[in-house]
Order: C-alpha cells, then sequence, then structure tokens
C-alpha cells in the first residue's frame, strides 16, 4: 500500500492508496485543496470540518448536475437513434414492397410476352 501526503486549507494529511494510485490521489487533492481555499476566501476560516463539508458538498452537487445531465444527454442520443432506425427501417420496408411490386410488375411482362409469343406461334401455324 503506497502513501500520498496532502495538504488542504494548510494542514497536512497522510492517506494511504493502492499502489499506483498516487497520482491520482494527489491531483484529487489538489482540486479539494482549491476548492477549500476558495471557501475559505468566501466565508473565512469557519473551521476545517466545515470547510471540508461545504467542499464535499459543491463537489457533490457539481457531480449530481453532471450525471443528470449525461443522463439527459443519453437519453437525447437515445431518443434520436430510435428515431433514425425507425426511418431507415421505414425507408427499407418501402425499398422491399417496390422490390416486390418490381418482380410482380416483372413476372406479369414475362407472362404477357409468353402469351403474345404463343399467339405469335398459333397465328404461324395457322398461316
Amino acid at each position: 500500500m503506497a502513501k500520498v501526503n496532502l495538504e488542504i486549507n494548510g494542514r497536512k494529511y497522510a492517506l494511504g492508496c493502492d499502489d499506483g494510485e498516487e497520482d491520482r490521489l494527489q491531483r484529487l487533492g489538489e482540486k479539494l485543496d482549491a476548492r477549500v481555499r476558495a471557501l475559505a476566501d468566501q466565508f473565512g476560516q469557519i473551521g476545517d470540518v466545515r470547510l471540508l463539508v461545504m467542499a464535499g458538498i459543491t463537489l457533490s452537487d457539481e457531480m449530481e448536475e453532471l450525471r443528470e445531465n449525461m443522463d439527459s444527454a443519453a437519453a437525447t442520443a437515445t431518443a434520436e437513434l430510435r428515431r433514425e432506425t425507425e426511418d431507415a427501417l421505414a425507408a427499407a420496408q418501402k425499398l422491399e414492397a417496390e422490390a416486390q411490386k418490381s418482380e410482380i410488375t416483372a413476372a406479369d411482362a414475362l407472362a404477357d410476352a409468353a402469351r403474345q409469343i404463343e399467339q405469335l406461334a398459333a397465328k404461324l401455324q395457322l398461316d
């Protein structure tokens, strides 16, 4: 287990973490320190615990807002994909129907041509 020394609002904290996670923990600690210092600048030194709670609440609020935005974006993208899929399916069904109609038309044309050939053949036999 690795150890990381963080400084939050001028106080030092030693935290343990998994090996390889030291840089990440250090970056997170720096972000928390920046948030706590901003709150301290805004509200004064009202106590480490209060500042940390306020920082935690504001960070949690931001995470919740991001999660809601991602959920909304995912729902919008899903609806758009569903609409595009339905449009593509409708277009494919239309093409299939036209192809079947063409096949019927082609079959009718062949049958008509066969009848005409038979009529010509019958006429030639009579002559």
